[in-house]
């Protein structure tokens, strides 16, 4: 998911001369929504570079009502993937599409997303391999979703029974899916049973105990002067985050906002490895901050710590570390 990749406010001109350094600049849409502008011509060509490496080819703008799609077309449904991951979306109804062979991949302002299941991931009759759903790929939104009947999949992490290569792909809630493994081409069953979700009308949302505590919560808990210091400190990690997200492993990927492994670690007492310890920062301080004063003081200051960010990417991505903690809704 390009959760990470914001630009900075204030953010200078790209030069001309390519070097290592220059961030990664998206296309936004004009102001009708009907195409895309650059701040620059380097961003253009920069853009246009990725695209190609990429394997891509740019269809045009779509713009249907309130929603405008940006659309390419490529032949390799892993590359365009890795493409859109690399992308940022900063509006809602605004989505980058990749048709491919395999699928069409979206990205929109909640992430990386699978327009439609194939129609042969339907029948798991010719699976090789049964395999069970790793851990949410993209926005853990899609699964409610999913589950509602609203879209027909979620994405998930899966490991291929044959070959250990993991990969993002659509699955059906709480029931079998077929996917391929797209290193070795091994049909898999994705069981997803071991995915579920509870509406809040029907049971109270279940939380981590780390969140529990015994003491009255009061929204506006502490100090002013302390609540400062915890804004500025998640802007700072999630700053840090959009700078070295990219740096890490897929596998590492999966794990870093997986709210289930964090807890693990923060239970364990022990320090976390430094590629995970600005996650596991941010879960501890979601869990405190919601001792403290519950969601509303965990939404007000994620507000506040989004007004001190850098890139303003903590709202869009705070939620990926706090979800399941209390009451959060991001």
């Amino acid at each position: 998911m390009a959760l990470f990749k914001r630009n900075a406010k204030n953010t200078p001109e790209i030069d001309q001369a390519p070097a290592p350094t220059v961030p990664v600049v998206t296309p936004r849409l004009t102001p009708d929504g009907k195409g895309i502008t650059f701040p620059d011509k380097a961003a253009l060509e920069h853009w246009n570079r990725r695209v190609a490496e990429a394997g891509l080819t740019v269809r045009g703008v779509e713009y249907n009502g309130q929603a405008s799609y940006l659309t390419l077309t490529g032949s390799d449904a892993e590359r365009a993937k890795a493409f859109l991951r690399n992308e940022y979306v900063d509006r809602k109804l605004y989505y980058i599409v990749v048709e491919t062979p395999d699928g069409a991949w979206g990205l929109d302002i909640d992430g990386l997303y699978l327009e439609h299941l194939r129609p042969w991931q339907m029948d798991t009759r010719s699976a090789e391999y049964q395999v069970p759903a790793g851990s949410i790929a993209g926005n853990p939104h899609s699964v409610s979703l999913s589950r509602q009947g609203t879209v027909d999949n979620f994405l998930v992490w899966i490991g291929c029974g044959r070959c250990a290569h993991r990969w993002a792909d659509g699955v059906r809630y709480q029931n079998r899916t077929l996917t391929r493994c797209p290193s070795c081409g091994a049909r898999n069953a994705v069981d997803s049973s071991n995915v579920q979700v509870v509406p809040v009308d029907e049971e109270p949302r279940p939380s981590s105990p780390l969140s529990s505590s015994l003491s009255e919560q009061s929204a506006h808990s502490g100090s002013e002067q302390q609540r400062a210091q915890t804004a500025r400190r998640i802007a700072e990690l999630v700053d840090a985050n959009q700078v070295h997200y990219g740096e890490l492993t897929e596998e590492q990927k999966s794990r870093f906002t997986d709210g289930r492994h964090l807890d693990a670690v923060i239970s364990s007492g022990e320090a976390p490895p430094d590629w995970i310890s600005r996650a596991v920062e941010l879960r501890s301080i979601g869990h405190q901050l919601n001792r403290e004063g519950g969601s509303r003081l965990m939404q007000e200051t994620a507000a506040q710590a989004d007004r001190l960010s850098n890139y303003h990417a903590v709202l869009g991505v705070i939620v990926l570390f706090w979800d399941g903690i209390g009451d959060w809704q991001g």
